[in-house]
């Protein structure tokens, strides 16, 4: 079964900025978040061995969920300054070392890479997502596996299960109910994580549980009554938008020859002297096209 891999690349490369110390070229450009972008990127290269791949980025802080609530996201941290100029470097390399990067304005990167594991799982390819980031475990059926870089763990649905007591299909409902402080997303007020499993896995769904509000303890059915508003809300916010006008075939998203020699000048303006010995010793060592690709 072909492999296609969907990197979130904005909480990748935030990983690899906050990772290593501050690092800089001779030019006094930081790198820090470059060289560890790239690094991780070739470990991970390595371990999925994928046939099509993807880094996906967001465009831009604003997205259609701002037009359903202004203060979605709106706790977020600013871009730290030293991070800002490395990111447009990161995405030259990814595409010089043969990997589509991906971005479109309105949308995050979650539900770019939710439209093509849509496609990859249509196309009869075994799809990984790598990310941090619960929203994507609502993705996650018998071929789509969520993998942490910073747990190390595959989510298969078992796994999901395990660690939140709900299916992945009932994610979504599972996170209308419990909110999200990163996205600054309220839920039902003294609802936690494990009441929440409860009820779902008693109701199975959200719908399910606000049709049957007397059934639920006084102080349950008060949470909810005084929620109803915000979860519909809430819902919009959490699911993942798969209908995006996306110009783009699967096959673009084949792994491709790297540009050696782009690399090669770019690593050593950067000062990166062991990545490019090591780049330069793989293209001489590998023949098939499959090596070539840093495989």
């Amino acid at each position: 079964m072909k492999k296609l891999v969907l990197i979130d690349g904005s909480s990748y490369i935030y990983r690899a900025f906050y990772a290593l110390p501050s690092l800089k070229n001779p030019k006094g450009m930081p790198t820090g978040a470059i060289y560890g972008f790239v690094r991780m990127l070739l470990k991970l290269l390595k371990d999925l061995q994928p046939d099509y791949i993807a880094v996906v980025f967001d465009k831009s802080a604003k997205t259609f969920r701002q037009e359903i609530d202004k203060e979605y996201k709106a706790t977020r941290r600013e871009t730290p300054d030293e991070l800002k100029p490395q990111i447009p470097k990161v995405k030259e390399l990814i595409r010089d070392m043969g990997i589509q990067v991906l971005e479109k304005e309105g949308y995050e990167a979650d539900d770019i890479i939710a439209y093509l594991a849509e496609i990859g799982k249509k196309e009869g390819f075994k799809v990984y997502i790598v990310t941090p980031d619960k929203d994507m475990l609502q993705l996650v059926e018998n071929n789509v596996e969520v993998y942490n870089p910073v747990s190390d763990k595959f989510f298969n649905k078992n796994e999901v299960y395990k660690k939140y007591g709900v299916y992945p299909e009932q994610f979504v409902d599972y996170q209308t109910i419990v909110g999200d402080s990163v996205d600054n997303i309220k839920g039902v007020k003294g609802i936690g994580p494990k009441t929440a499993a409860k009820l779902l896995n008693e109701f199975g769904s959200l719908e399910e549980i606000i049709k049957n509000l007397d059934k639920l303890k006084p102080k349950q059915k008060q949470a909810f009554e005084e929620a109803l508003d915000r979860l519909e809300k809430n819902k919009q916010l959490v699911k993942l938008e798969t209908k995006i006008n996306l110009p783009i075939d699967i096959n673009d998203l084949k792994v491709k020859q790297p540009n050696w020699e782009k690399l090669f000048k770019e690593f050593e303006e950067l000062g990166f002297k062991k990545l490019l010995q090591e780049f330069k010793e793989k293209k001489d060592k590998d023949e098939s096209p499959r090596q070539q690709s840093l495989f």
